[in-house]
């Protein structure tokens, strides 16, 4: 399924990027099933990791995944698909269109044998998402129905997943924006402010000190009316 993108603008070629790393962060988080629509058959992808078989280091693991969905078990009920890592091309080099490939094969004790991918391409129309499920000659391959509800139901999951982290990407980015423009006028207003009380207090101050000098003529001079007596007398004072 085709996301398009546009380049007529700025504003357009930053959703395109952003677009771009939702899509990419799906496939590297497996996130492949996060919005299945309500219109298709329950469905659950879960990738993980395990110890490799056979190894004593702890380090040495090995990724699985198991895929959960409605009427895919006996007499219509649920049935889990256990699955292995099959392998994962990803390419994107700076002239050549990004491309990301992830592959994944049943095991014993499923429903069905084969082969699911998921892909992703870059194109000039935008970035084209699909899912498809091969079955080997002679393998055993779910109903025609069920095949077709998975492989469409886990691409609109990816398509509406990269959709809703792009435009929590661009609000992130429009409240942040908001944030530092409000933050930006505060801190003028109140320097605006601060420079408005200090003028004043300032202009009170000489006010005030015109006024002293105006109703005190001899401000500012010292002039003592008395002396002191000797020491232990107390104050003399003279009028």
């Amino acid at each position: 399924k085709l996301i398009p993108t546009s380049d007529s603008d700025d504003e357009d070629d930053l959703e395109q990027e952003y677009m771009e790393e939702s899509v990419k962060s799906i496939f590297l988080e497996r996130k492949f099933s996060e919005f299945i629509p309500e219109s298709s058959q329950s469905l659950k992808f879960r990738s993980f990791l395990v110890a490799a078989e056979g190894s004593d280091e702890e380090d040495d693991v090995v990724e699985g995944a198991l895929m959960v969905m409605k009427m895919l078990g006996d007499f219509g009920r649920y049935g889990i698909e256990p699955m292995c890592f099959s392998y994962e091309l990803e390419e994107e080099e700076e002239d050549d269109p990004m491309t990301h490939c992830v592959a994944y094969h049943t095991l014993k004790g499923g429903h069905f044998d084969g082969e699911i991918k998921f892909s992703l391409d870059q194109t000039e129309e935008g970035i084209v998402v699909s899912v498809t499920l091969a079955i080997p000659q002679g393998g055993r391959a779910p109903p025609e129905r069920l095949a077709k509800a998975m492989v469409s139901s886990m691409t609109e999951s990816i398509v509406e997943s990269s959709r809703i982290r792009t435009k929590q990407t661009l609000s992130r980015r429009s409240q942040s924006q908001l944030y530092r423009a409000r933050a930006s006028g505060s801190a003028t207003l109140k320097r605006h402010l601060r420079y408005e009380q200090e003028k004043s207090q300032e202009e009170m101050a000489k006010d005030r000190k015109r006024k002293w000098k105006r109703n005190n003529p001899d401000a500012g001079r010292y002039r003592p009316t008395g002396c002191r007596g000797p020491s232990g007398s107390g104050p003399v004072h003279g009028f």
